[in-house]
């Protein structure tokens, strides 16, 4: 019997271990493997005529579009989400273009069309430097002033418009919708979680996230350890800036819009939108965001 017992006991402790070790790969494969969805509809569904592109800064081969408005000479960059392509963020391409601004819009790494390994630190932050690198090749064919960029940034895409922004003086002006503080790591990854559930009825299951598992399987995945990580210094953005951020926001915290802000050492501007969700601002309240950005971008990109 006490035989019985014991196989038992290590039977369940296995069992135990082996959801442990599984619970943790199963958030690190998340995090660290974006959906590749593919890339759905062209600047055409919306009445824009565009260019297709293609651009590398680190050896990285990007694809996406470029957005002409004959007469403006100031250029914005737009920066998806997570699990998003330069498709889903059409809708703000199109706003913006015709608010007098041409558009570059393209596929992060491991997304839509581009190549790469998403390793969800500051390295992200290289596809737009590539952006801005295009828009100066070719400033002169498509009459564009290399002194008049700006870049919106939707979730993740928000967190890596303002490390380029840290990274280059080229970048005049960022907004950033439903952006997190910094990158996801294991340790944001447990804020989200503790976030789910003090705003919805799921549980709490972030005592279950281990930082050095999930650290464990990164390297593997990418090669890259913590320690060479390169996270988001908002202390070091010192251009402006506007922080939009939904209140009932269940994947980031709001209150990584107030750090951000806080933080922020140039011209700053928070709006808080009420009973909205995460990077939902613009199907609530399409135009009062619609003239929020256009006025931003329209006093400082000058």
């Amino acid at each position: 019997m006490d035989k019985k017992i014991g196989i038992v006991l290590i039977a369940v402790i296995f069992l135990i271990i082996g959801i442990f070790c599984c619970s943790n790969f199963l958030v690190s494969y998340i995090i660290y493997n974006p959906i590749r969805s593919p890339v759905l509809g062209s600047p055409l569904d919306y009445g824009m005529d565009y260019s297709d592109i293609s651009f590398t800064n680190d050896g990285i081969e990007l694809e996406g579009w470029f957005i002409p408005n004959n007469n403006s000479d100031a250029t914005i960059i737009i920066a998806h989400g997570y699990n998003d392509t330069r498709a889903g963020v059409l809708g703000y391409a199109q706003f913006l273009n015709r608010a007098g601004y041409n558009v570059l819009l393209f596929d992060l790494r491991d997304h839509g069309r581009s190549g790469g390994c998403w390793t969800s630190d500051g390295d992200v932050s290289n596809d737009v430097i590539g952006a801005i690198n295009y828009i100066k090749d070719i400033k002169t064919r498509e009459n564009l002033d290399p002194d008049r960029i700006g870049a919106l940034g939707l979730s993740i895409g928000g967190t890596t418009v303002a490390v380029a922004s840290e990274r280059t003086d080229d970048i005049k002006a960022v907004v950033t919708d439903s952006a997190p503080v910094g990158f996801i790591d294991a340790k944001y990854v447990k804020k989200i979680l503790k976030n789910v559930s003090n705003r919805t009825i799921i549980p709490d299951i972030s005592p279950l996230v281990n930082e050095k598992l999930i650290s464990f399987f990164r390297q593997v995945k990418t090669g890259i350890k913590d320690d060479d990580s390169k996270t988001v210094n908002i202390d070091r953005i010192d251009i402006p800036i506007l922080i939009i951020h939904g209140d009932d926001d269940i994947i980031m915290p709001l209150n990584d819009a107030y750090e951000i802000y806080e933080r922020a050492k140039g011209p700053k501007f928070l709006w808080v939108v009420e009973e909205t969700g995460h990077i939902r601002a613009y199907s609530t309240h399409k135009e009062e965001y619609e003239e929020k950005v256009v006025k931003f971008f329209d006093e400082y990109l000058k």
